[in-house]
């Protein structure tokens, strides 16, 4: 199965597409909130329709898209240098692995130039940001590029998202004027039904039989739909 082809992802697709979004930011508030693969799927879903898609790869604090860092430049002669070609409409530009380059695109007006260039060559521009709540002089700061960009969506993690990292994040784009499109949950590491009633079984139900117990475990086991697998 193709997730960009899901129906929650053509909800998002058709929002961005009524409000003309054309460069989107993909933040998340902090580690392991899949910000990288939703900017894959995104990317994947814009070049669905035959339009050119180009993902740049900007979360310098994590692993990003995967592919090692290379040697890009901001001026106009290599801009389409090392490009991934993943497939006709989709090229994927892997994080500059020269500081010198990083520490050009902190100047907003560089960051902004390099967009609308590339906005003349692809219709949608998807920046893969990482942990927006992560700032160090290696790192770009994901605010700069929210605020450069038409629209950033903000990933969290259920379970693993503390209450203030998220209205830190929040605080910290409303403060810069961005324009926050929506929040994305990701429920990789919320515990599903099953192992919450299975929880309450072993710690409240002591009073049922064993082999009680056991029976139920087994069906708590079995049910896909408790178990979030029933899509």
């Amino acid at each position: 199965m193709k997730p960009w082809l899901s129906e929650e992802m053509e909800h998002l697709f058709q929002q961005l597409h009524q409000q003309q979004l054309r460069i989107i930011c993909v933040a998340s508030c902090n580690q392991k909130c899949g910000s990288s693969t939703m900017s894959y799927w995104l990317a994947e879903r814009c070049s669905v329709n035959k339009t050119k898609v180009l993902l740049i790869d900007l979360d310098l604090s994590g692993s990003g898209q995967g592919y090692e860092p290379i040697p890009w430049e901001t001026e106009n002669k290599n801009k389409e240098q090392n490009l991934i070609k993943k497939h006709p409409f989709l090229d994927i530009l892997p994080q500059p692995k020269n500081q010198s380059t990083v520490l050009t695109l902190r100047h907003p007006h560089k960051l902004r130039y390099l967009l609308q260039y590339w906005q003349q060559h692809y219709h949608y521009i998807i920046c893969d940001t990482g942990n927006i709540n992560t700032a160090n002089w290696r790192n770009l700061p994901a605010v700069n590029i929210a605020n450069a960009s038409d629209g950033i969506l903000l990933c969290l993690s259920a379970a693993k998202t503390t209450e203030s990292e998220l209205l830190t994040s929040i605080t910290k784009l409303e403060k810069s004027n961005c324009n926050i499109i929506g929040i994305i949950i990701n429920d990789q590491f919320n515990p599903t039904l099953s192992q919450r009633m299975l929880k309450s079984l072993e710690n409240k139900a002591w009073w049922l039989p064993a082999k009680f117990k056991e029976k139920i475990a087994a069906i708590l086991n079995r049910s896909q739909l408790l178990q979030g697998k029933y899509q």
